[in-house]
Order: structure tokens, then sequence, then C-alpha cells
């Protein structure tokens, strides 16, 4: 019953942030994403080969969170303590579970690997194969989720998380 209560919080959770209004600040904007990436972890099953020390999260190219994302590192993921790598090309190692693609990042580079998710900024990632891409609709931050692309990665995830999410194909896909 307890753990059915946290999962019910999480949930509204999530939910609340997928109402978050896009017209806030900047800083505002990527402490909401901030929020989405760590409950992505609560949506999405990773494989065991995919386990490590730690659970990381990579942002590759420009970084808009600055040190928003930082605060993610005092909680854990599957038991794993999160850690926030900032990568010029993601196949530096760490590792990376989640890999935010900022502005100069290679989409198509990320995709490449098992068990990586990608999450990137407005429609044009998920064409670019993008996983999840943050989308600005009616003043607010919702989600497109390119599902056939993050199933290929060997990536499990929650019809909750669905449900809050415009499904989309990407990759040359109209």
């Amino acid at each position: 019953m307890k753990s059915l209560r946290l999962f019910g919080v999480f949930l509204c959770g999530l939910l609340c942030l997928a109402s978050a209004h896009a017209d806030t600040s900047p800083v505002e904007e990527y402490k909401i994403k901030a929020g989405y990436i760590f409950n992505f972890t609560k949506f999405i099953t990773w494989s065991e080969e995919a386990n490590t020390e730690t659970f990381n999260i990579c942002i590759v190219g420009t970084d808009p969170f600055g040190e928003v994302i930082n605060g993610i590192e005092q909680h854990s993921a599957f038991n794993h303590p999160i850690k926030v790598f900032r990568l010029s090309a993601v196949n530096q190692e760490p590792h990376c579970h989640i890999v935010y693609i900022g502005a100069g990042g290679n989409v198509k580079a990320a995709t490449l690997g098992k068990n990586i998710l990608t999450v990137g900024e407005e429609a044009p990632f998920i064409k670019q194969c993008g996983m999840i891409a943050f989308v600005k609709q009616q003043d607010k931050i919702k989600l497109q989720i390119n599902l056939k692309q993050l199933q290929q990665s060997g990536l499990k995830v929650s019809a909750k998380l669905l449900e809050v999410s415009e499904l989309v194909e990407g990759c040359g896909h109209d």
C-alpha cells in the first residue's frame, strides 16, 4: 500500500510538471525540465546490462541547465547514486543512461548505444532520432515521445508516462 501511495505521489508530480507553464524564466523552465529528467528514472526501465555503480545523466553539447540540474545528484535511481556529467561527445566515458542533447550535440551518435535514453528540445529533435523532446505548446512544456526509437534502444516505458505524452514518429518518418 505504501509503494502504491509513493507511486501516486510521483505520478502526481509528473502530471503537475506536464502542465507546467513554459512562459516562466529560463531558470524556472530548466528546473522543470530537470524535474522531468529525474522523473524519467521512475517511469523508464533500463535493462540489467546497463547496470553501473552510478546512474549517469550526461549533457552533451551546450548545457542550458547550468547549476539547476546539479541537485539531481542528491537522489538515486535504481539504488545507485545519480551523477551528472557534461561531455563534449556521447562516446566518452562514462556510460550514460540518460543523454540530454543540447545545441551542438549529435543526436545520431547518441542513438547508437543500447540502454541510452536521449532527451532534447523541440519537435526537430524527434525527427533526428531523439526519444523524448520537450516541446512548448500553448504556453506549457509538453513531452513528445518517439516510442519506436525508445523501444529499439532496449528501454521499457511505463504506460503512465505515455498517458501524459504525445507519441510521434521520428528518424525520417512522417
